[in-house]
């Protein structure tokens, strides 16, 4: 009789579920198995899903629920999930009953069923607890704290490994990349899949391609459209003044999850408006200083110098360097007499340089000449574009008049000094020369 009991009681321990290791014995090993498990009489194939569906539509589970036996005709069905299926990541549900079955029907069961919404990795054991061969995989009464044995699904795939990413990449944002008076072009920075779920199930499917095209105006035609593995350049050409081109991207990562359209608009570059050039306007100056004298030449000059000056503005958005140099200028000397002059030359020079400005009044004006002057610059523009200049592009001529001088001019009068004192009539000795004549005498023009 002990005999007989001894041989029982091994007979019951041999039947028991083994301790479940920490390492998984099927599929990935994120997870260990769950308690309770049994692979006895099971194909135990392992499939694994990758999709962008929460609900996970491709699971092949989800129409393998039906019995296999008439006696007793019925079966309760068990899942055991790790992962993010319920708004958790690193979740685990212990065993749930999924459904009960009844001979030869056939079940359907999917995450949806129970409200759930798989984002990352999820790890799906999926058994049964058959009331007639419960005894195959050990010993467990059914409904009380001893876990039954769960025993894995024999024609199905009882483990699934579940990879779900159903966020699409980061937004691409295309820019201007160059523009010139007739072409622009585009382009955008590579952005990376953003991924599903978080922790140990967070799952990226990874980038897959960018879809871009080009619009113009307010037509719809996609122009040059094309998918491509990494941001490409599109430039349109032959553009005209007020025109308008489109770039147009959309990312995908590798299950089609897109980004919305994301465009940048631009056309090509115009000319900014002329700035003010007044501020560089100089002074008109002359030696003799004011009074000038008849018969005598009078230099001019512009001071300062005019030299090239460059002034920065910004126009719809973009940066220009606007530059006006110097060519030449036109005087009017206030007596009718007037010249031009094409190149620097006509900016004169500060005396006691020699200027070629100059110009001779035959008659005295107490009151002053008008000494006027226009200087001429060229115009040219560059823009920036994302720190690249271009041009230079002509912007036309600008004239900018001096500071005008009234310059009054007198008669040129010869003096007599005679000891320091002026005599009241000029002595001119017709034969006598500067260094010559009494002691004492000096002959002069007053400036």
């Amino acid at each position: 009789m002990r005999r007989l009991s001894a041989l029982i009681l091994v007979v019951i321990l041999a039947l028991r579920p083994a301790p479940v290791a920490a390492a998984s014995g099927w599929g990935s090993a994120i997870y260990g198995d769950p308690p309770g498990w049994c692979t006895n009489f099971s194909d135990m194939w392992v499939a694994t899903v990758v999709t962008n569906d929460p609900h996970v539509g491709t699971n092949p589970e989800q129409n393998t629920f039906y019995g296999f036996h008439p006696n007793p005709g019925y079966d309760d069905w068990y899942g055991y999930f790790y992962g993010d299926f319920r708004g958790s990541p690193g979740d685990a549900s212990g065993w749930v009953k999924l459904l009960h079955e009844n001979y030869p029907d056939h079940y359907h069961w999917n995450f949806a069923t129970n409200g759930w919404s798989v984002h990352g990795h999820v790890k799906e054991y999926i058994a049964y607890y058959n009331w007639t061969f419960g005894g195959q995989c050990g010993v467990g009464a059914y409904g009380n704290g001893s876990p039954p044995p769960f025993m894995a699904d024999q024609y199905g795939y009882p483990v699934v490994d579940i990879y779900v990413d159903a966020r699409p990449p980061f937004a691409p944002q295309p820019r201007v990349t160059d523009m010139s008076t007739t072409s622009v072009s585009f382009t955008w920075d590579p952005v990376s899949d953003q991924g599903d779920g978080a922790g140990k199930d967070y799952f990226a499917s990874g980038m897959g391609h960018y879809s871009s095209w080009l619009t113009v105006g307010s037509s719809q035609n996609r122009l040059q459209p094309a998918s491509s593995a990494g941001p490409r350049t599109l430039t349109q050409s032959d553009m005209r003044a007020g025109e308008t081109a489109c770039v147009h991207v959309i990312a995908l990562d590798k299950l089609l999850n897109a980004t919305g359209e994301r465009a940048a608009c631009a056309g090509p570059l115009e000319p900014p408006p002329m700035p003010d050039w007044s501020a560089l306007a100089s002074k008109v100056a002359a030696n003799p200083i004011a009074p000038g004298l008849v018969g005598l030449d009078s230099l001019l000059w512009l001071a300062p110098t005019p030299v090239a000056t460059t002034v920065h503005e910004t126009d719809k958005g973009i940066d220009y360097a606007v530059t006006a140099v110097p060519t030449g200028a036109a005087w009017d000397f206030g007596d009718g007499g007037s010249a031009s002059f094409p190149d620097a030359s006509g900016f004169g020079r500060p005396y006691p340089q020699a200027s070629a400005v100059a110009h001779v009044y035959q008659a005295h004006d107490q009151a002053g000449y008008h000494v006027s002057s226009t200087v001429t610059y060229s115009v040219s523009w560059t823009a920036s574009i994302n720190g690249k200049t271009v041009g230079p592009y002509p912007l036309g001529t600008a004239a900018v008049d001096a500071q005008p001088l009234l310059y009054p001019v007198e008669q040129a009068q010869p003096e007599l000094v005679l000891g320091g004192q002026v005599a009241d009539q000029p002595v001119m000795p017709a034969t006598a020369t500067a260094t010559t004549g009494p002691a004492g005498v000096v002959a002069r023009y007053w400036e």
